[in-house]
């Protein structure tokens, strides 16, 4: 998070939708920055109330316009997933106040409640040793299978906030080879993707028809986007433990193993205790791992690292990226 500024910087629509309606009879002092999200605008409030005797704090999320090429969950869906579906299993923010429609603030915008917590990916980044690593993983796997056991009706993306998903939907992320096609269709002129990567992608994505039919008609809860930037952990009795999953707006229904692969998506940059802990933990959970899960997750997170490599977020995250897409090509043969 970067240093706050004075709240002068919030557009006057948003100020005055947080003023009357979100947080009435609060003062907003403070309104920083809240680093970590690619598709949204993120801030963090500092409030303070008349009553109480501290200040508080609070995640303003602003939608931007969906030019992705991943379905997306509305607000009224994501609010459903927080309220009724993942609070069962594991810590999740709690929504304060929403605009799905972004008819007070111009755009669809979240309020939620600030939670205290450490992101994974800078607890990873310090380098845990040993047991302290594979305490780690195992929290984290541990949450992962817990929010496999919510089980939807059937596979497919939520339509609604009913999460119910429309029983003769298609599958949000049925068909590797065309989403690979498609995004390299538009990707920009010029773009970062060599042509060699651009045939190693292809050639993975034939993979695809039999890693989805691995998984068809699985209807566990899915996150979408479970990796250590999305989940903020927190030291309990010297224990590591998840403090909450973040940033839902990609959950569907189906296999948990898009999860898996996106959580170990850059596994060899980690310790190797935390990816064994992880793994023991999903399994302690009663998280199914089938005897060919590594392949077969990193075949459906290729969903993810195509639209990673066609449209990267930042040079660095790239080249990371297309390490990734290099090993997986090598580990084929």
């Amino acid at each position: 998070m970067t240093r706050p500024h004075p709240v002068g910087l919030l557009d006057p629509a948003t100020h005055t939708w947080l003023t009357r309606h979100a947080l009435p009879g609060a003062l907003l002092h403070e309104v920083g920055p809240l680093a970590g999200g690619f598709t949204n605008d993120m801030a963090v409030l500092t409030v303070h109330r008349p009553e109480a005797a501290g200040a508080e704090r609070y995640v303003l999320r602003r939608h931007r316009p969906c030019g992705s090429r991943f379905p997306r969950n509305t607000c009224a869906v994501e609010i459903a997933v927080l309220g009724r579906a993942a609070a069962r299993s594991v810590p999740v923010t709690a929504v304060v106040a929403a605009d799905p429609q972004g008819h007070a603030t111009g755009r669809p915008t979240l309020l939620y409640r600030f939670v205290e917590g450490i992101p994974l990916s800078q607890v990873l980044a310090d380098g845990p040793a040993g047991g302290e690593a594979r305490s780690l993983g195992r929290s984290v796997g541990s949450a992962l299978a817990r929010i496999g056991r919510v089980r939807l009706p059937r596979p497919g993306a939520f339509g609604d906030s009913s999460l119910a998903p429309a029983p003769d939907g298609a599958a949000p992320l049925g068909d590797l080879a065309g989403f690979v096609d498609h995004c390299l269709a538009t990707t920009a002129p010029g773009g970062p993707l060599s042509g060699t990567d651009s045939a190693v992608m292809r050639t993975l994505a034939r993979r695809g028809p039999q890693a989805l039919a691995a998984v068809s008609g699985e209807r566990s809860l899915v996150h979408g986007d479970f990796n250590p930037k999305n989940v903020l952990v927190r030291r309990c009795a010297g224990q590591w433990a998840v403090a909450a999953v973040l940033d839902w707006e990609l959950a569907f229904s189906g296999s948990q193993l898009f999860d898996v692969g996106n959580m170990l998506r850059f596994a060899r940059e980690y310790p190797r205790a935390f990816t064994t802990g992880f793994v023991d933990g999903f399994r302690g959970g009663n998280g199914r791992l089938p005897a060919d899960w590594p392949r077969l997750s990193r075949t459906l997170d290729l969903f993810a690292l195509a639209d990673i490599l066609t449209a990267p977020p930042d040079p660095a995250y790239f080249a990371r990226a297309r390490a990734v897409l290099r090993r997986s090509a090598a580990d084929w043969h």
